[in-house]
């Protein structure tokens, strides 16, 4: 009787079963852009685009919302965190509504880091500063409050040339409880965030902004409030012709607050510099492997802590990805990525022995993480099923992805989602 349900399922998956790209752990598994994280005492996470530069993916909708016309009928859930709606109307319109992406844990990497979720997280490195009266880093913490439940929502269409813009909001407040200790305070959080893509003659142009988005504790003292404000600007083009995919990214960002009883506003600035190209190499029918090459520069400098000879640096990578994928029956395609970084290296303005003197450029090699991994997409007619194989574990954040333990049991699936297309 189980043979002949299983038999049933599959016969029904290859009579119904199409193609579609998957989402987190297809991304999660063939790989992304670098991400970068401040080394001089802040610990703020950043990269150029949530999705991937350098192949075609429904992520990509979060920085080129002009790709939801690509694939615009289906809703997608994620085990855990997330999930989303898009809809086609008149054949030239689409709109969608994503929710609680990232699982509303503001600047944290999940999916084994190549993501960086929405909002605005309270910052402690930021928001104490440098006390007035002595100089140094404040031993007491002001009250965080980190921004929940972001809702995302897009709207694009083709008229001659694919389009589409998409908007971010995530939002907290609280007025009562232990955190406030002035009746006539509150603290809040807010963060918006904008995306403009197009697709016309094989070009991919987007840009992007953070904007109006702040933490304030007017509840901090008396007579100050403590804020802190994020500001981010992204711009990039693809360009695809055949196989191809040569890419350009930038994105600047500023985070920054003026603590309580702060001598100095504190802040921490990047600016990501990235050029890559990859390309799409068909080996058979339904098996494809894709590889990349990059080089990404990132330009530091972070006021936060007191290790001054990690606030101010440049860092170059040159990431190299290679990922094939392909359909092992017509119910069940599989994948696997590498990447490795070919040059991975931070120049400092201050060497580590001389803190509080200007020296001489000092270069470090930094080792990096070189990764293989596995994934699968299960078809059931329109409902696909996409995992990514490693140790799973409650929260998105604590997958491992590059574990080498390997079992089916019931942390086989670091990541699982469910995605049904019609």
């Amino acid at each position: 009787m189980k043979g002949k349900l299983l038999i049933t399922t599959m016969m029904a998956a290859w009579l119904a079963g199409g193609s579609a790209f998957a989402s987190i752990p297809r991304v999660a598994v063939m790989g992304s852009q670098p991400v970068f994280t401040s080394q001089g005492g802040s610990g703020v996470v950043s990269n150029a685009v949530n999705g991937s530069l350098w192949y075609d993916d429904d992520y990509n909708v979060f920085y080129n919302p002009s790709a939801l016309m690509d694939n615009k009928n289906y809703v997608t859930v994620q085990k855990g965190l997330e999930g989303g709606f898009f809809k086609g109307e008149f054949e030239n319109f689409a709109y969608g509504i994503y929710m609680n992406r990232g699982g509303g844990a503001a600047q944290t990497g999940y999916g084994g880091g190549q993501f960086v979720s929405p909002g605005v997280a309270s910052n402690t490195n930021l928001i104490n500063g440098l006390n007035a009266s002595s100089g140094v880093a404040n031993t007491a913490s002001s009250a965080t409050l980190n921004t929940q439940r972001p809702i995302e929502l897009f709207l694009a269409g083709d008229t001659g040339i694919k389009w589409g813009a998409h908007v971010a909001w995530a939002y907290n407040r609280t007025q009562t409880g232990a955190t406030v200790t002035n009746a006539d305070g509150e603290i809040t959080n807010r963060y918006w965030h904008f995306d403009l893509g197009a697709q016309v003659m094989g070009f991919e142009p987007f840009i992007g902004a953070t904007l109006f988005s702040k933490y304030q504790n007017t509840a901090a003292s008396t007579n100050r409030s403590v804020e802190q404000a994020l500001d981010e600007f992204n711009a990039g083009l693809r360009y695809k012709y055949e196989g191809w995919t040569p890419y350009v990214a930038f994105k600047k960002f500023r985070e920054g607050a003026k603590g309580l009883e702060a001598l100095t506003q504190a802040q921490v600035r990047m600016n990501h510099y990235g050029i890559g190209v990859s390309h799409d190499t068909k080996v058979a029918d339904g098996v494809h492997i894709y590889k990349n090459i990059a080089y990404w520069m990132n330009s530091v400098e972070d006021d936060a802590g007191i290790a001054e000879s990690a606030k101010d640096y440049k860092e170059t990578v040159v990431p190299i990805n290679v990922a094939v994928e392909g359909d092992a029956t017509s119910w069940l395609t599989l994948r696997a990525g590498a990447s490795m970084d070919l040059i991975n290296q931070r120049k400092f303005a201050r060497s580590s022995s001389t803190a509080s003197l200007s020296v001489a450029d000092k270069v470090t090699s930094v080792a990096g993480t070189p990764t293989f991994r596995v994934g699968s997409t299960l078809k059931f007619g329109k409902l696909h099923v996409d995992s990514a194989f490693g140790t799973g574990a409650t929260t998105a954040e604590a997958v491992n992805l590059d574990s080498q333990n390997v079992g089916f049991d019931s942390q086989t699936f670091a990541l699982l989602s469910a995605s049904y297309h019609w």
